[in-house]
C-alpha cells in the first residue's frame, strides 16, 4: 500500500469531502416542472408511494410499526426465499415513503439535467420543491441519555443522522451507474470498450467454480464464518424493490422481463433450468433534505455495531423482542428464539422466528450466534436483578449495554486479527488495548455503512461457508450431517432437540470442524444450488454478488485499487502494472472472461487477490474492510473503550468488558465442558481444549452501585 496516498484519501473522507455540485441557474419553473413530472411518473410505479411519502413529509408518520404477517404463507420459491432476504420486517410504511422520495429525486434530477444540456438543478430550490414528499426527520438529542437509541439517531450530536436505520449508505468513491447522468436508473453494464460487461455466471464459472467441495482451511473452524455472517447482519441490511406488496420476478422462463426494477442475467444452458437468473435491483433513498443527485441504496439497519441484530432497529422492533417489564427478550422453547409470525422468515409450513434482523433462519449456523446473545442478554439480565436492579427498563438497557460491549471487544481483538492480520490491524490503528480506556472518537466521523464494503468486501465471508450442516456429541465426536442447501431459511435443525441436532450440538460441530479455505472458490452449496427447492433452480450466491455491485453501481476494481493507494493493473500480466496481487492461475481466469483490466467488478478482482501476510483477504479487500471497522470505531460516540461521562464504562466495568472472550459466551450459553482458547482456532489443527470453568467469568460487581443514577433513556 502506498501509505502517503492512502492518507490523502483518509483524510478526505474523514472531513466528509465532497466535491461542489455543479448546479444550473435556469428559471425555477423548470425545476418545479421537472419535480412535477417526476412525481406523476414515479406515482405509476410506486401506486402505494405517494401516501407514504407524504405522511412521513408532514411528520405524520417516521421509522415506526411492524409488518403485518402475509395473509396466506408464499409458496416457496426460489425467487420468495431470497425475497425473505431482503424483507421489511421494522417500520414498512418508512421504507416505502423513503424509497418513493428517493426514486422522485433521482427522477426529477434526471429530468432536469435532460432538459438543461446535464446541469444539475439548483439544490435549494430543488429541495424546496421537494417538501411535499421529503421524509422528515428531526430527532432531538440529549447528550446525557445514557444509553443508544433504539434507532442508532443521536449518536453523533452534530449529525444526528449519521448510522441511524433507514438512512442511505454512504461512498468511499462516487458511484459508476450506466445512465447519462450517473443518476442509476441504468446500472453500471457497459465495458469501457462499448460493449456489454460479461454476465455474472460466466464470470462465476471461470473463477469462483471448483467443481467440488473447495478445500477447508488448516487452522480457522466454521464458528468464524458465522460470527462474521452475524456481524454483517448487524451493519447492512438493503430492501429490494417490490410490486406494491408483491415479490417480482424477473424472468419468464429463458426471457428476461424488461421493466426497471429488473437486472437479470443469462447463465450457460445446463447450468440451471433456465438460462435467465432473476435479479431485482435494490430500493434506494433520499440524503436529509432531499437534494439533487444519484441513487444510493437505503440501509435498514443501524451502522454501528450495536447488536442491533439482536435488539431490533426501531423501538417497536424492539418492543416486539421483549417480556414486558422485565428487562428480558423474549425466548422460546429450550431457550431458542422466539416464534415469529408464519410464512415470514423461514420456509412455508415452519414455525419460524424472529430477532432484530429478519435473517436469523438464512443458515443454522446464524441462528446458533444468535441464540448464544440471546441467552447471555438474560443471563445479565438475572445477575443485574441479583444486584438489587429492578426497574425493567433499566435492567434491559444496562444488559444490552454490557452485551454490546462484550461484543464490540471481541469484533476488535478476535475477529479482525483473524481478518485483516497484524499489519491490517495496525494500518487502521483497529487494536484495543488490553486494559484501560483508549478513547477515539471522532465527530467528524461518519460511521454509516460504505455502499462498496457492504456489496463487494465484506462479502469475502462467501468464501467461507461450506457444504453441510453437521451435528456433534457431547465429547465432540460426529452425530449427524445433512446438505447445507436443504436449509436455507428452515428452523427445523434448531427446533430438533429431542433427536440428532438442536443449537447446542450445532455448535459443538461449530466449534470444531474446520471452516472453508479463504480463497476465490465457493462451495456448489452456494454458487449452484442457493434457495433451491429442486434440482437446478436455485441462484448463483457469486453471480449475484458481482450483479449486485453493478446494480449499486459500485466502481470497478481499478478504482479500488487507487482508492487504497495500490497500483491498477493495466494489463492482465502479474507482473509490473499488471494484476501485481494475484497469482498466474487468476489473472488468467479474469482475462478470460473481462476484455480489459478496468472492466473488472470489484467483487471478482478483490476475491481472487493472494491472501494478504497474516490475513484472510487480499490487499484490496483489507484496505475497504479495515478501513470501515476504523469507521466504526472512530465514529461511535457510545464505543465500549471510550471515556465519555455520562455513557463509559467505569474503569471496573471495562476491565471485565476486556477479559470475555466468545469461547466464554459459548461456554456460558452452549452445552459445551471445554472449549479452545479461541473459539475460531480449531482444535483439529493441534489447538488445546480449556475447561469452562477456567475461563474469565463476566463479574457483575462493579455494576453493583450505580443502579440508584438510572434516570431512564428514551
Amino acid at each position: 500500500m502506498e501509505s502517503k496516498n492512502f492518507l490523502v484519501v483518509i483524510l478526505l473522507v474523514l472531513t466528509q469531502f465532497t466535491e461542489p455540485v455543479k448546479s444550473q441557474g435556469p428559471t425555477n419553473n423548470s425545476i418545479a416542472a421537472a419535480v412535477s413530472d417526476a412525481a406523476r411518473e414515479v406515482s405509476a410505479r410506486r401506486s402505494g408511494g405517494l401516501v407514504q411519502a407524504q405522511r412521513a413529509a408532514s411528520g405524520q408518520s417516521g421509522p415506526q410499526g411492524m409488518a403485518a404477517p402475509p395473509a396466506a404463507s408464499p409458496v416457496d420459491t426460489p425467487v420468495s426465499i431470497h425475497a425473505r432476504f431482503f424483507s421489511r420486517r421494522e417500520a414498512p410504511d418508512f421504507v416505502e415513503a423513503v424509497g418513493f422520495a428517493g426514486d422522485l429525486v433521482t427522477t426529477a434530477t434526471a429530468n432536469f439535467a435532460e432538459r438543461n444540456g446535464g446541469a444539475l438543478p439548483d439544490s435549494a430550490e430543488f429541495r424546496r420543491q421537494l417538501v411535499p414528499y421529503c421524509p422528515m426527520r428531526s430527532p432531538v438529542c440529549n447528550p446525557n441519555d445514557l444509553y443508544r437509541t433504539a434507532n442508532g439517531s443521536c449518536n453523533n450530536l452534530r449529525n444526528p443522522l449519521w448510522g441511524a436505520s433507514f438512512t442511505t449508505q454512504a461512498r468511499f468513491l462516487p458511484p459508476a451507474y450506466g445512465d447519462e447522468f450517473n443518476l442509476g436508473s441504468i446500472p453500471r453494464r457497459k465495458s469501457i470498450t462499448g460493449v456489454p460487461l460479461p454476465s455474472p455466471r460466466d464470470i462465476s464459472n471461470a473463477l469462483f467454480n471448483t467443481g467440488t467441495s473447495p478445500p477447508r482451511s488448516k487452522r480457522f473452524s466454521i464458528a468464524l464464518t458465522h460470527f462474521g455472517q452475524f456481524i454483517d447482519h448487524d451493519f447492512v441490511s438493503t430492501p429490494i424493490l417490490r410490486d406494491d406488496d408483491q415479490d417480482i420476478d424477473c424472468c419468464n422462463g429463458n426471457t428476461p422481463v424488461i421493466r426497471p426494477e429488473c437486472f437479470s442475467f443469462s447463465t450457460p444452458p445446463g447450468d440451471f433450468k433456465t438460462t435467465c437468473m432473476p435479479f431485482v435491483r435494490s430500493d434506494f433513498g433520499v440524503e436529509p433534505g432531499c437534494i439533487p443527485g444519484p441513487r444510493n441504496q437505503i440501509n435498514q439497519r443501524t451502522s454501528f455495531l450495536d447488536l442491533s441484530v439482536a435488539y431490533g432497529n426501531t423501538l417497536d422492533g424492539q418492543k416486539d423482542l421483549r417480556e414486558n417489564g422485565t428487562g428480558r427478550l423474549l425466548e422460546g422453547l429450550n431457550r431458542i428464539l422466539p416464534d415469529g409470525p408464519p410464512g415470514t422468515e423461514c420456509l412455508n409450513g415452519e414455525t419460524c422466528f424472529k430477532s432484530g434482523d429478519n435473517r436469523p433462519a438464512e443458515v443454522p449456523m446464524l441462528t446458533v450466534i444468535h441464540i448464544i446473545f440471546l441467552r447471555e442478554h438474560n443471563n445479565i439480565v438475572e445477575r443485574l436483578r441479583s444486584l438489587g436492579y429492578s426497574d425493567g427498563e433499566q435492567l434491559y438497557q444496562e444488559a444490552k449495554k454490557i452485551l454490546t460491549g462484550v461484543y464490540q471487544h471481541i469484533i476488535y481483538t478476535e475477529y479482525l486479527p483473524v481478518i485483516l492480520g497484524d499489519e491490517g490491524m495496525d494500518i487502521f490503528g483497529l487494536r484495543s488495548t488490553p486494559s484501560g480506556f483508549n478513547t477515539q472518537y471522532n465527530p467528524s466521523v461518519n460511521a454509516a455503512t460504505r455502499n462498496s464494503f457492504g456489496a463487494a468486501a465484506y462479502r469475502f465471508g462467501h468464501s467461507l461457508v461450506g457444504s453441510l450442516v453437521e451435528s456433534y456429541n457431547e465429547d465432540f465426536t460426529p452425530r449427524d450431517k445433512e446438505p447445507m442447501e436443504d436449509h436455507f431459511f428452515s428452523t427445523r435443525l434448531i427446533r430438533n432437540f429431542d433427536d440428532k441436532f438442536g443449537p447446542d450440538a450445532i455448535s459443538r460441530w461449530m466449534t470444531t470442524q474446520f471452516k472453508s479455505k479463504s480463497d476465490r472458490f465457493l462451495t456448489p452449496a452456494v454458487r449452484n444450488r442457493l434457495f433451491q427447492t429442486m434440482p437446478k433452480n436455485g441462484f448463483d450466491l457469486s453471480a449475484l454478488n458481482i450483479q449486485r455491485g453493478r446494480d449499486h453501481g459500485i466502481p470497478a476494481y481499478n478504482r479500488w485499487r487507487q482508492f487504497c493507494g495500490l497500483h491498477a493493473a493495466q494489463h492482465f500480466g502479474t507482473n509490473y502494472n499488471g494484476l501485481t496481487d494475484h497469482d498466474s492461475l487468476s489473472a488468467k481466469a479474469l482475462k478470460s472472461v473481462y476484455r480489459s483490466p478496468d472492466d473488472i467488478d470489484l467483487f471478482a478482482g478483490g476475491l481472487t487477490e493472494k491472501i494478504a501476510p497474516g490475513a484472510l483477504v487480499g490487499p484490496t479487500f483489507r484496505c475497504l474492510i479495515g478501513f470501515q471497522f476504523m469507521l466504526f470505531k472512530t465514529g461511535d460516540r457510545f464505543f465500549y473503550e471510550n471515556n465519555f461521562y455520562p455513557t463509559r464504562f467505569s474503569a471496573a466495568q471495562l476491565q471485565q468488558i476486556k477479559k470475555q472472550t466468545l469461547s466464554a459466551l459459548y461456554c456460558r450459553t452452549m452445552d459445551v465442558n471445554t472449549m479452545p482458547e479461541s473459539s475460531f482456532d480449531t482444535p483439529l489443527a493441534g489447538k488445546e481444549r480449556k475447561p469452562c470453568n477456567t475461563f474469565p467469568g463476566l463479574d457483575l460487581k462493579p455494576w453493583a452501585n450505580i443502579y440508584n443514577s438510572y434516570k431512564g433513556n428514551k
